[in-house]
This record gives structure tokens, C-alpha cells and sequence, in this order.
């Protein structure tokens, strides 16, 4: 899961690392991820990533828990 700091993260910095993310996600298999084209995409450096997230499986992590929380959000209110 995230650090802290990512957290403390302006809304659209962090919609825009998780769609950088997504979108590599889309374009390749996990294990062929880059987080170079993440961090470009998101244009963070490398260090940033590394301060808000430990790995690839782990902004994948959060990317799957935000997806349930709206989801759960979604059927709360319908």
C-alpha cells in the first residue's frame, strides 16, 4: 500500500500517477510493467515513485483497493 506521503499528495497528483500506472497495466503483463514509463507518464522521478510506493505489485495493490472502495461507494448509493 502507499507510504504516508503519498497520501499528504494533491488529488490530481494522485489521479495522475494511478492513471500513468493503469495505463502501463493496460499496455503490458505485470511482470513487463516499467516503472520508468510509469514515473514519465506521471512525470514524477523514479525516487518520488519509491517514496510513495515500494514496487509495481504494490501501486497495482492500491490501484485494486481504490477500484473496490468506489465500487462499494457506487452500490451505496444506488
Amino acid at each position: 500500500m502507499p507510504t504516508e506521503r503519498f497520501y499528504h499528495l494533491s488529488e490530481g497528483k494522485k489521479k495522475l500517477i494511478k492513471e500513468a500506472a493503469i495505463k502501463e497495466f493496460c499496455r503490458v503483463p505485470l511482470e513487463k510493467a516499467s516503472i520508468n514509463k510509469i514515473v514519465k507518464n506521471a512525470a514524477i522521478s523514479r525516487g518520488s515513485f519509491y517514496t510513495y510506493f515500494s514496487d509495481k505489485e504494490d501501486i497495482l495493490e492500491y490501484i485494486f483497493e481504490d477500484l473496490v472502495l468506489q465500487v462499494q461507494s457506487f452500490c451505496k448509493t444506488t
